[in-house]
């Protein structure tokens, strides 16, 4: 697999809502890093060092992709890092055609095992984005992620110290801080033991989305549905095994994030050409097109967008569809996602 720069889709406007920060991270970022703050990474051999920090092919499953984040999480290790890290993020996806683009970020995650504080990675985080924007006609947004198989406290704490940044303008650019995710190996944990993160977050005016029905059957994301009531879910890919699923996704009006390249690669759907994205589409359920983990998996979105030109038909239209159904679920405000439909979309 292997970026194609050339791709007429590239200059087609696009909107993104779900990738994560920390899945998109330049290898040559990985390396310079590396060097500066003397981390144990071993980035003598290059090609071995790619091989350890991008997935290319499908691997066993879920759980097997997630630990190969072990190399990429230990980048995260500064202020500086992290500011640096979330800037490339925002001008690799300008570059992309994004227009608009929802990041999103673990601080219980970037913090384990390391001497950094919540409010250095949040910190770092809105600095990087904020700088992004000035250089680049691009709108950004955040999302605190809590990771199911950490610490439940630290999660907890991680989730309380963005709020506290989102709702006491604690620094600049902290109004970007918008959304929360439940993320991690749904097949864990019961919905019911976030109840409260996510109640928290949604009473303190954030956005609610799940990840949902990647590692569980159409069953997982009707609990998450009917115990959460996210505003959207993340994958959802099998709740297309049940239609009774499938309508409760349109009467609550729950977009699904869909990442067709990473669902193969973790094994959720057994070859691209099988992915349900279109089924859902085309049943009247309200879903975006995402690239995940972009530099982790050695794609992005336009890739994305080639993969569904290819095995899907989709077209212009469809594609200008669901970016707008992408701007409708954003949880940036109304005046900014209005003027990127107005500008790119209609």
């Amino acid at each position: 697999m292997a970026v194609n720069r050339t791709s007429p889709l590239r200059k087609m406007p696009k909107v993104e809502l779900h990738r994560h920060l920390d899945g998109s991270i330049r290898q040559e970022t990985i390396v310079d890093i590396s060097k500066r703050n003397n981390l144990d990474i071993d980035i003598a051999d290059i090609v071995s060092l790619k091989k350890r920090s991008t997935i290319t092919e499908p691997m066993q499953d879920l759980a097997a992709v997630l630990e190969a984040f072990d190399t990429i999480q230990k980048v995260s290790c500064s202020f500086e890092a992290i500011k640096r890290i979330a800037f490339e993020n925002v001008e690799d996806a300008f570059h992309d055609g994004i227009k608009l683009i929802e990041l999103r970020f673990s601080p219980a995650f970037i913090s384990l095992d390391k001497e950094i504080s919540n409010d250095e990675i949040i910190e770092g985080v809105i600095d990087g984005i904020v700088d992004g924007m000035v250089k680049y006609d691009i709108q950004v947004g955040l999302i605190t992620i809590v990771s199911r198989t950490l610490d439940y406290e630290a999660n907890r704490q991680g989730t309380l110290d963005v709020i506290s940044y989102s709702k006491n303008g604690r620094h600049p650019g902290a109004d970007r801080l918008l959304g929360f995710d439940l993320a991690d190996r749904e097949n864990t944990t019961e919905p019911s033991d976030f109840s409260e993160l996510v109640n928290i977050s949604r009473e303190a005016g954030l956005g609610i989305t799940v990840h949902s029905g990647e590692d569980t059957d159409a069953s997982g994301v009707q609990k998450t549905l009917e115990v959460l009531n996210p505003d959207r879910i993340g994958h959802g890919v099998n709740a297309w095994q049940d239609m009774q699923v499938v309508e409760m996704l349109k009467e609550r009006d729950v977009l699904l994030e869909l990442c067709p390249t990473s669902n193969w690669l973790t094994q959720c759907v057994p070859v691209l050409a099988e992915h349900p994205l279109p089924d859902f589409y085309r049943a009247g359920v309200k879903v975006s097109i995402n690239s995940d983990d972009p530099q982790l998996m050695d794609i992005d979105l336009t890739n994305e967008y080639e993969v569904a030109e290819k095995y899907y038909g989709f077209n212009n239209e469809d594609f200008r569809k669901m970016n707008l159904y992408a701007l409708e679920k954003s949880f940036l405000p109304d005046d900014i996602t209005g003027k990127i439909r107005k500008t790119h979309f209609l």
